[in-house]
């Protein structure tokens, strides 16, 4: 994979690996190599083990629909070559004995949401089945602007990334990191079309990188309508449960309750009170058809 000259090559073009950098991992080709042989013999292994996983967080009834992967030996090699340094300067050297332990993403479960408030019922199931063999607390990525109330008292919250996602990293009884991603239907259209317009060209170009971001917010946007209407229907579905089916059925149930008051200052007060209502209502609609007019 990377033994010639031109495969090393070709490899830092495709991941725009430049020689310093590559210079800063302070690797060899040949330990690179090693590591992908490795890596390349357990796939088979990881792709079964993180397919167990898969199929338990599919029982989830919050979980709309859900895809897992192995990580590519590529982009494995790529991301050693970047992060080297960092694991350096903490006293730490990646190598073929050690890169599982350090790489906690080399498999991945994504989470599809239809609605974001599905959300909290996802994550009570990771959390009873996973919290023992959590490598880090789960947190979640949000943009500026973004309501956080979903995630207050249970989960980080964390700003810096350009897309939406919760985050959880387990360790596998073998010891594979499996990274799992939860995300809705929209949040994951838009960082699939982002990551496509974004990352191959890396935008600088000012008014590109505007219209992205307004995309974006337009993706935060639909979420929310998405999860308002949902409410409102819930709303109605249960109004209808209790018995409830129009205007008039609540005035003359309010009536009925005001009946049974013993106190007839208390139950004139509340009867006027709701003919006011009633009056203000009509007035309001005579005014809004003289609009039209």
């Amino acid at each position: 994979m990377l033994r010639t000259v031109k495969e090393q090559t070709d490899f830092c073009t495709k991941y725009n690996i430049s020689s310093g950098k590559f210079r800063e991992s302070m690797l060899t080709w040949e330990e690179l190599e090693q590591i992908a042989a490795d890596f390349e013999f357990k796939k088979d292994e990881h792709q079964n083990t993180v397919k167990q996983y898969a199929d338990v967080l599919q029982k989830c009834c919050g979980v709309h629909s859900l895809s897992y992967r192995v990580k590519d030996t590529e982009h494995l090699i790529e991301k050693i070559i970047r992060k080297n340094p960092e694991y350096l300067k903490k006293g730490n050297f990646l190598s073929k004995e050690n890169y599982e332990h350090f790489i906690t993403d080399l498999a991945g479960i994504r989470i599809l949401l239809l609605f974001k408030e599905d959300w909290s019922e996802v994550h009570d199931y990771i959390m009873e089945k996973y919290n023992h063999i959590l490598a880090e607390k789960p947190f979640a990525y949000v943009r500026e602007g973004d309501s956080t109330s979903l995630y207050e008292g249970k989960i980080a919250v964390r700003k810096e990334k350009p897309y939406r996602s919760v985050h959880y990293t387990i360790y596998s009884e073998q010891g594979l990191g499996i990274e799992i991603q939860v995300r809705t239907l929209f949040e994951e259209a838009w960082s699939e079309i982002d990551h496509k317009l974004r990352y191959p060209y890396n935008l600088t170009n000012e008014m590109l990188s505007k219209y992205i971001n307004i995309m974006n917010r337009l993706t935060g946007m639909g979420d929310e309508m998405g999860t308002f209407i949902h409410s409102y229907i819930q709303n109605f579905q249960e109004s209808l449960n209790s018995g409830v089916t129009n205007d008039n059925e609540v005035y003359q149930f309010i009536m009925q309750e005001i009946e049974k008051c013993d106190n007839k200052e208390v139950r004139q007060a509340i009867t006027d009170k709701i003919r006011q209502a009633d009056h203000y209502r009509e007035m309001k609609k005579m005014s809004e058809l003289l609009k039209m007019l």
